[in-house]
């Protein structure tokens, strides 16, 4: 990094200060199906991102190349880029670097593992899913990517820091099969060690929901109570997360504006935003600006407290910048987004939120998040999962819809269970609302 920064400060002009944002990434993706090794790749990528900012306009460009000549060049389309630019109040570098508390998780163990043992790996998925029940017929497909990362930064003000980490991922698509029907779900984990992912866990959880949608029977639509199982819940957040963030406040495309401090959701309902969350999927030491990562609570018993901000939208909007600026690499300019999003948890188990009503509604699946509004609240979601009266599972359900405003559903909130679960950097325990309108199937 201190090479190329000396190649940068050779060839900046006088009056521009400069950001270098350097990443590499190493990628191994494993795939099978029906136990057959389906898809074996590597791939690594490296390259830098440099801003360079004067007079409140900022210059973007990126290389793959650290040579000297390519990095003159992208210096030289940077400032090219900045002399282009409007003057924006928002527009600035950090000219301070704090300590950071947090550490990044680099799991040396889990790299040096050998290849086989994590081809081994994504083989067992499939072996422990069939094995668990008689109805499991096959997998679509069973795969396992592990990640190496480096970032590095350096500004003009001193600015300067760097870290290494990992992480993985599992992910399985089983089909149940019971007479002439058939139903399929899937499952996903993400973790930062090798060691923390539980194949018997994950084809555990893809076994019980597959099972679990055979042979549904029609449903009228109705309002009714929904327990919205923890991996639902978890993506439903995930789906509207993007109103918690300071470019969403800036844009006018938020909900929640002029909302801080306000009462927005039930009293039972918690929503943290922690990058600081031990071995958290998106655990970093820094954001992607140099602002150390902070444990944010976003709603705090119903109550919405502010914004996840990057340097930009902190400016703009006169508050302090949360930890919260991310990239989704070098080729990228920075912005705000969420880190390990979570609910907290309440204190029921699952089993005492089906029995809390005569009949509820419990939904394993949500399908269409893609289309949620942010902006509105608005979202009408296809939905599969099981009808319980009296606690006990009475038929599966596919083939309706569930619909509302996101504010409406915080504040319906009967209960919360004790079962969070993170799935990547999002996470939920299950949830129980009251007067949820399905759509009949």
């Amino acid at each position: 990094m201190k090479e190329i920064e000396k190649i940068v400060k050779r060839f900046i002009k006088p009056g521009y200060e400069y950001e270098v944002f350097h990443q590499r990434v190493k990628k191994t993706k494993v795939e099978v199906s029906d136990e057959d090794l389906e898809n074996l790749s590597s791939s690594e990528e490296s390259g830098v991102g440099i801003r360079v900012l004067r007079e409140k306009r900022i210059g973007f460009a990126y290389t793959t190349k650290l040579e000297e000549e390519s990095l003159r060049d992208v210096v030289e389309k940077a400032i090219q880029a900045c002399e282009l630019q409007n003057p924006d109040e928002g527009n600035l570098f950090l000219e301070t670097l704090k300590n950071s508390q947090t550490e990044s998780v680099f799991d040396k163990e889990g790299v040096e593992l050998p290849l086989e043992q994590k081809i081994e790996f994504t083989l067992s998925l499939e072996r422990n899913a069939k094995s668990m029940d008689s109805r499991i017929k096959g997998v679509r497909k069973a795969a396992f990517t592990e990640g190496v990362f480096e970032v590095n930064l350096v500004n003009s003000y001193g600015v300067e820091f760097g870290y290494e980490g990992t992480y993985y991922t599992a992910m399985i698509a089983a089909l149940a099969q019971e007479g002439e029907d058939s139903a399929i779900s899937w499952e996903f984990r993400g973790e930062r060690r090798f060691s923390k992912l539980n194949p018997e866990e994950i084809a555990a959880d893809v076994v019980f929901k597959s099972t679990s949608l055979l042979n549904p029977k029609p449903m009228d639509t109705k309002v009714m109570p929904v327990v919205f199982f923890r991996e639902s819940f978890a993506m439903l957040m995930d789906a509207f997360s993007s109103m918690f963030l300071g470019d969403s406040l800036v844009k006018g495309k938020t909900l929640l504006k002029d909302r801080t401090g306000e009462v927005v959701a039930n009293e039972l309902f918690t929503l943290v935003d922690d990058g600081t969350l031990k071995e958290g999927f998106l655990t970093t030491p820094y954001d992607a600006e140099g602002v150390p990562r902070n444990r944010n609570v976003v709603i705090d018993r119903g109550v919405f407290r502010g914004f996840l901000h990057s340097l930009y939208t902190a400016t703009l909007s006169s508050q302090e910048p949360t930890g919260n600026s991310e990239r989704g690499s070098f080729k990228t300019l920075p912005v705000s987004g969420i880190t390990n999003l979570y609910v907290e948890s309440g204190g029921y188990s699952l089993e005492e939120l089906l029995g809390m009503e005569e009949q509820v509604l419990l939904v394993t699946d949500l399908m269409g998040l893609h289309t949620t509004d942010p902006v509105s609240g608005e979202f009408s979601l296809g939905a599969s999962g099981v009808l319980f009266k009296n606690g006990e599972p009475y038929h599966a359900v596919r083939g309706v819809t569930v619909a509302g405003n996101i504010l409406d559903l915080w504040n319906k909130i009967v209960a919360v269970g004790n079962d969070l679960k993170f799935y990547g950097n999002v996470g939920s325990p299950s949830i129980l609302v009251a007067d949820v309108t399905v759509g009949g199937s």
